[in-house]
């Protein structure tokens, strides 16, 4: 029985995530001609071919380099897969050598659980007007806030984790979009960032995931991470699954 691996591509952030997995597909012998088998037929087509019109001496070299292809071509899937193999088992350790590390990740989710929102950080590259709209799984605003004008630097959105009437919101995932109008009227939406130490990550979902800040903390790909800032002093002891 032979084994073929079929690459699947993975998109990622490049040095974390990146990486083509191969996935084992079988075949069975009836299916799989080797060099043995090979030279069987090939004997057994000269026995018994025809000696008053013989193969010509070019047929017979076409059909042997023909299988010397076929076979460096096998060799180089084999070995390309142990390539892509070792490739994987690399970029793993890559991913999980970040547990216990403070992380930056680009994403625009909060988590509200028992009342009490995660948070969710933005950069301003200059002073500008800012705005930000809470919406809810199915789309829908349930708060929208006006920061005023701020300098350029580092902020973190004040959601308390309410509707636009003042009521605490059901737990589960929201959606926060940041927005900032510059002094000429043109508005751009601010890419917005979560923190926390990597508790744990998980090397079987496509592409990998980290858990952030505890067992039920913050899930975000790998390839969204944008920065690491060192080991947190936090005593959640991280794991790695």
């Amino acid at each position: 029985m032979s084994t073929s691996t079929t690459p699947t591509a993975v998109a990622s952030m490049p040095g974390i995530g990146s990486q083509f997995i191969p996935t084992s597909a079988s075949s069975t012998s009836s299916n799989t001609m080797n060099e043995k088998s090979f030279l069987t037929l090939f004997l057994a087509q000269l026995q018994n071919q025809d000696p008053t019109n013989p193969m010509q001496s070019y047929e017979l070299a076409s059909q042997l380099a023909q299988f010397t292809t076929v076979e460096q071509l096998s060799q180089a899937t084999t070995n390309l897969g142990d390539i892509q193999q070792y490739s994987a088992n690399l970029n793993n350790g890559q991913i999980t050598s970040l547990v216990g590390q403070q992380v930056t990740a680009q994403m625009n989710t909060i988590t509200v659980s028992s009342g009490a929102p995660t948070t969710i950080n933005y950069t301003l590259p200059s002073a500008a007007t800012v705005n930000y709209t809470i919406q809810d799984s199915n789309g829908n605003t349930v708060y929208t806030g006006n920061l005023g004008s701020q300098n350029a630097g580092n902020y973190s959105v004040p959601w308390k984790g309410v509707d636009s009437s003042g009521n605490t919101v059901a737990d589960g995932a929201y959606t926060c979009n940041v927005t900032a109008t510059a002094s000429d009227g043109t508005t751009k939406t601010v890419q917005t960032t979560v923190q926390g130490q990597v508790y744990s990550c998980n090397l079987t979902s496509n592409p990998p995931t980290y858990l952030l800040t505890g067992p039920n903390g913050i899930t975000v790909p790998v390839t969204s991470v944008s920065g690491v800032t060192g080991n947190s002093s936090s005593s959640t002891t991280p794991q790695a699954f």
